[in-house]
């Protein structure tokens, strides 16, 4: 009997159950608006989706005809269980896997910025700044990196915001305009946040942030200790979305990020601050 080696064995089973889950089973950080891919099983026509917070009593959400299956209303810091059944010949039941979605999305991480102002791809062309809004607000640097490259909260870049209310219009504010207006109460969001560092040099001034929706509807919520800019390391925001009342948070058309009293200015300082990792969802806490 001729000797073989194990390169030259070819393996033809393939397992009729569904198996290697994406996302992967026990995984953390999924997006909400992720999609469950999984391998299917041998020879199968249909694959039936389970999903449920109880791993004992999950239900029916689809009968895809491929291995791929998008659930919706997932929930933001939420624990999910899964499985897929196989249908061939016979009904092939899958393993239960798990995974846990992310707390907050991101809506700015301030990492897609360049230095190609020709291309409008600079943080001042996105967020918009003093020049453009005549108020007293400077974003970015004035030359190339444009963005902050060392003082960071996540990533490799924040935005360098600097203010100076002791001149008319007594204060600052940069904007952002979306190209299509944002909803922020999917997944069962109910804050918002913002990473924030300043330096002692700063004067005291009060931050706030205000959103204005598709019909121009807009509020300001203002952070409830005006030394928050002198911090030197960075602190966490957390605005209850509660607070942005009379606006529609599911059409966000502008947001803004402000030093001074917007609706009632007068005179006060400068400084320079930081902003990082904006984000909607849920507290780790809820």
């Amino acid at each position: 009997m001729g000797q073989y080696g194990l390169s030259e064995v070819r393996f033809l089973h393939i397992p009729a159950y569904a198996r290697e889950p994406q996302p992967a089973d026990g995984e953390s950080e999924v997006g909400i608006d992720s999609a469950l891919h999984w391998r299917a099983g041998r020879d199968a026509v249909l694959h039936e989706v389970y999903l449920g917070t109880d791993p004992d009593e999950l239900s029916l959400i689809g009968s895809p005809a491929q291995p791929v299956f998008a659930p919706e209303g997932l929930a933001f810091g939420t624990a999910y269980y899964w499985r897929v059944d196989e249908t061939a010949d016979d009904l092939w039941a899958g393993d239960s896997w798990s995974f846990t979605t992310q707390d907050y999305a991101l809506i700015d991480g301030f990492e897609s910025y360049t230095d190609d102002i020709d291309a409008g791809q600079a943080i001042f062309d996105t967020w918009l700044d003093g020049w453009v809004n005549n108020t007293g607000s400077t974003v970015g640097y004035s030359e190339a990196p444009f963005a902050e490259r060392t003082i960071v909260h996540g990533g490799r870049q924040s935005m360098p915001l600097r203010y100076d209310n002791s001149v008319s219009p007594f204060y600052s504010e940069a904007q952002r305009i979306f190209d299509s207006p944002q909803d922020w109460t999917v997944g069962g969001a109910d804050s918002l946040r913002l990473y924030v560092q300043g330096s002692a040099a700063n004067a005291a001034q009060t931050l706030y942030v205000a959103l204005e929706d598709s019909a121009g509807r807009a509020a300001v919520v203002s952070h409830a200790d005006a030394e928050a800019v002198r911090a030197v390391e960075w602190q966490l925001w957390p605005i209850p979305l509660s607070q942005f009342a009379g606006v529609d948070l599911s059409r966000v058309r502008t947001m803004y990020i402000g030093l001074g009293h917007r609706t009632a200015p007068t005179a006060g300082g400068l400084g320079l601050i930081y902003i990082d990792d904006i984000g909607f969802g849920v507290s780790p806490t809820q």
